[in-house]
């Protein structure tokens, strides 16, 4: 028996026909994750929003990957309804969730906290993930099998000034993560964490309700990780062997240190 027997063996998972929900669909890290898991041959359906977006990017999809198969629904995923809808659409029993949807409003401090942007925060990153979550996990112990793919973020390990709901958030969906993780371990749903640091997409236009200028000024002269970037590692990790769960990766742009949050800036 050689010594390297076994070790190059191409032994990753197929997601062709897979059936795939991803949240916050029609734009950033959710529309690269669907444009991959459309490249690898899953089948999609598509949270958002924004219907208008969902619409081109089904069609982009389909050009492209004529074998897929794609459902779009334009819901707000803080829809109190949003179960039942799901539940009328047949769109709970799936193999991969992929709970992308999320935002960040405001950069005010503690005592300057607006009500609204707090729940807007808690709602959107914690509740809503939450009870889809548990919806899907149920219907994956049921079937016997599941792939659970939570965004984090590296704001869910370390804090920062003007971030105190956003942070709490991201550590909440971490605790959250970590105890569905020990609750399926032995049920054959894998659960996994991914956990990006500084992302160049809508997520800072959002936060400054639309000021391109104070957007454009946190990723000016960074060389930030790309949608894409984040959307590749989600791939890889639901390829890994069956026998593989990635409990949690953190990834940040190589300019980027943790716990200070400093980055290299080139101008």
């Amino acid at each position: 028996m050689s010594l390297l027997e076994g070790i190059f063996e191409d032994n990753e998972i197929s997601l062709k026909d897979k059936v795939a929900l991803v949240t916050g669909a029609s734009s950033g890290i959710g529309l690269a994750t669907a444009a991959w898991l459309a490249r690898e041959g899953a089948h999609l359906i598509l949270l958002a929003r924004r219907k208008e977006k969902l619409e081109i990017l089904k069609q982009e999809l389909v050009k492209q990957f004529a074998s897929v198969k794609i459902k779009i629904i334009a819901e707000n995923i803080c829809n109190p309804n949003i179960l039942k809808i799901l539940e009328q659409e047949q769109s709970l029993n799936i193999d991969i969730l992929i709970n992308n949807a999320g935002l960040a409003s405001g950069r005010d401090s503690v005592i300057d906290l607006k009500d609204e942007d707090l729940i807007e925060m808690m709602e959107t990153n914690v509740t809503s993930l939450f009870r889809l979550t548990a919806a899907v996990a149920r219907n994956m112990v049921e079937k016997g099998s599941g792939h659970i793919v939570n965004l984090g973020s590296i704001a869910g390990h370390y804090t920062y000034e003007g971030g105190s709901v956003y942070c709490a958030s991201k550590f909440a969906v971490r605790a959250f993560t970590e105890s569905l993780r020990q609750e399926m371990h032995d049920k054959n749903v894998r659960v996994s964490l991914v956990s990006p640091g500084m992302v160049k997409t809508d997520f800072s236009l959002v936060r400054f309700k639309g000021d391109s200028k104070m957007a454009e000024g946190v990723y000016h002269g960074v060389d930030s990780l790309t949608s894409a970037d984040v959307a590749r590692l989600i791939i890889k990790t639901l390829k890994e062997p069956a026998h593989v769960n990635w409990n949690e990766v953190v990834i940040l742009p190589t300019v980027q240190s943790p716990v200070t949050y400093k980055v290299k800036r080139n101008f």
